[in-house]
């Protein structure tokens, strides 16, 4: 069955001697694995170029049911990015949020909305200038998890000195360390969540941007089934000091 979408490549990974493998985050089928054939060789050159990590694409697709790997019949870019693939602290801003995004869905699970933010927050970061990009992975995160339903509650973020990760709320009393934010890094949470809602801009050190990236991904981890550990946050904690 041929079928029209908008996809986000997520990963590729080379097959055979000219193939691709590529997972794709599509609009309207969710993430999706296909094999593009012949598309590393001298002759496809150009056009395999379009396939790239973050890359917004126009795809004609055949689906196939109970199938892992699907075909595309043909691919063109949706957007053309001006500067995200070659300024390094935007593409590393851009592969964290693709990196997660890939955690936390699973093959086929639609989801447009989810969709719809990710595309419009890389042509943003593409667009934007380069001020106040330090702080865009933790509102990514915030934002993420909202639309995928476990949104941190605010209900007791006045009279709660501690952040529970697993129930998402703040609460009078420490649970344990496990499963906590302490005082101190509850003061900062608060903190960063003030600022989400107000919009405003949020004054933080590198140090305590470290630590709230740390704990939104222990967040993460327990509200997402068989959340895996990511790799690109040693690099954003590198170049958004």
């Amino acid at each position: 069955m041929l079928e029209k979408t908008e996809g986000i490549i997520l990963k590729t990974t080379k097959y055979a001697e000219t193939s691709l493998i590529a997972k794709i985050f599509t609009k309207k089928y969710g993430m999706l694995s296909f094999m593009v054939q012949g598309v590393r060789s001298s002759k496809a050159k150009q056009k395999g170029n379009i396939l790239q990590p973050l890359n917004i694409l126009q795809l004609d697709i055949y689906l196939k049911e109970q199938r892992s790997l699907n075909r595309i019949r043909e691919y063109s870019t949706a957007y053309i990015y001006k500067h995200l693939h070659s300024d390094f602290t935007k593409q590393s801003v851009a592969v964290f949020c693709i990196e997660l995004i890939s955690k936390c869905i699973k093959e086929q699970e639609v989801n447009e909305r989810l969709y719809d933010y990710l595309s419009l927050f890389l042509v943003e970061l593409d667009q934007q200038d380069g001020n106040g990009m330090e702080n865009k992975p933790l509102f990514f995160m915030l934002e993420i998890a909202s639309i995928l339903g476990f949104e941190p509650s605010i209900q007791n973020i006045l009279i709660g000195n501690y952040f529970n990760l697993e129930s998402g709320r703040f609460e009078a009393h420490f649970a344990s360390r496990e499963n906590s934010l302490d005082a101190h890094e509850t003061s900062i949470f608060k903190k960063m969540i003030a600022v989400y809602y107000e919009k405003n801009e949020l004054r933080i050190d590198a140090s305590e941007r470290k630590l709230l990236l740390e704990k939104m991904l222990l967040y993460f981890r327990w509200h997402v089934t068989d959340f895996k550990e990511l790799r690109s946050p040693a690099i954003l904690h590198d170049i958004l000091r």
